[in-house]
């Protein structure tokens, strides 16, 4: 006869993985190609967004002057019908793919996220609506520290 006490922990590790397997089914696979690009126009390359065009349909909010590299924040907001997913492009940065959010049906395509910059550059935003690539870009200038040194 099994001891009690192992008869409880084998139900709730087994309750515990019922549980968690479902949390696993939501992550989307890893780009890895677009996530270890070494330049901007690659990792674009490797989402498929080489024929994105510009919109005034995304909405990109980052700073004009970031004052700490390490921590600079990127509003996206999609006004586009039926959008995917929502990528941010740092474009100097040593790997320029620095974000990348799927989202479900019925879910508001807004996204804010802080990035580290390597140095000043453009912050390009790209959208995926509908199966086709838009996208909105920024300069920013960053003045302390970044993500090369």
């Amino acid at each position: 006869m099994i001891p009690l006490r192992r008869r409880l922990f084998s139900a709730f590790g087994a309750a515990l993985a019922a549980m968690l397997l479902p949390l696993r089914a939501l992550a989307a696979e890893r780009n890895g190609p677009a996530f270890e690009a070494k330049a901007a126009d690659e990792a674009i390359r490797s989402i498929g967004a080489a024929d994105a065009v510009q919109s005034d349909q995304v909405l990109l909010k980052a700073p004009d002057i970031a004052e700490n590299s390490a921590i600079v924040h990127i509003e996206v907001e999609s006004k586009l019908p039926d959008t995917e997913t929502i990528w941010v492009i740092a474009e100097k940065n040593p790997q320029p793919l620095v974000a990348q959010f799927d989202l479900l049906p019925g879910v508001d395509p807004f996204v804010a996220v802080r990035i580290k910059m390597a140095e000043s550059a453009n912050v390009r935003a790209i959208v995926k609506a509908g199966g086709k690539f838009w996208f909105a870009q920024k300069e920013t200038k960053v003045t302390l520290g970044g993500c090369a040194g």
